[in-house]
């Protein structure tokens, strides 16, 4: 098969539908399900604030680990060689609106519809391990980076659900994604890769 390439243009627009696409899934079951929101416990603008702070906390300890000599550090950096051409290209103004997208959509769809719809038919915490796997398998690249979404779903399903603030883990998930694919996408040098640049190569 002949190859060709994905500018940054079309893997910004591909991101960009995706996320469309589970936004309007999202809407769509919570319009279907009627499934019945939590309410926010305490203040929003708290959660809002916790939330930044631990997009700060788990992208730093991602950053650690990344560093780190031996297997561990070693695979971690392989995932990030195998990502970043993806996002190579991109802007900051494109990595700024995909982190956005992701955080609003995604949290949207996996949190405030899946994980609570889940956990109205088979219980509180079957539903929100049922919703953090479907998000990692969604996010599936290597058995690694399914490992990664998963702590991360359960994590942030735990916090919606011992809060009830979707905006809380909205800037959690897109505060870590903006850092997350910034640094993989401008800086790769200082996670210990190469930077690679232009477009993508499929086949």
């Amino acid at each position: 098969m002949r190859n060709r390439h994905l500018s940054a243009a079309q893997v910004f627009r591909i991101a960009l539908l995706s996320q469309a696409a589970l936004l309007l899934l999202a809407l769509a079951g919570l319009w279907l399900t009627g499934v019945e929101l939590p309410a926010v416990r305490g203040s929003e603008v708290v959660w809002i604030l916790m939330g930044a702070l631990a997009a700060l906390a788990t992208y730093a300890l991602a950053f650690f680990l990344t560093r780190l000599p031996g297997a561990l550090g070693s695979a971690l950096r392989q995932l990030c060689e195998l990502l970043q051409p993806l996002f190579a290209g991109c802007s900051w103004g494109q990595i700024a609106v995909l982190a956005l997208a992701a955080g609003i959509c995604e949290e949207l769809f996996f949190r405030v519809f899946l994980q609570n719809w889940l956990m109205e038919v088979a219980g509180p915490w079957w539903g929100l391990f049922a919703a953090a796997v479907v998000f990692a398998l969604l996010h599936g690249a290597s058995l690694l980076y399914f490992s990664i979404t998963l702590m991360m779903g359960l994590l942030l399903g735990w916090c919606y659900w011992a809060t009830g603030s979707a905006m809380g883990v909205m800037v959690w998930h897109a505060l870590y994604d903006l850092l997350a694919i910034g640094l993989l996408a401008r800086y790769p040098h200082l996670l210990g890769i190469q930077r690679h640049t232009g477009k993508r190569q499929i086949s």
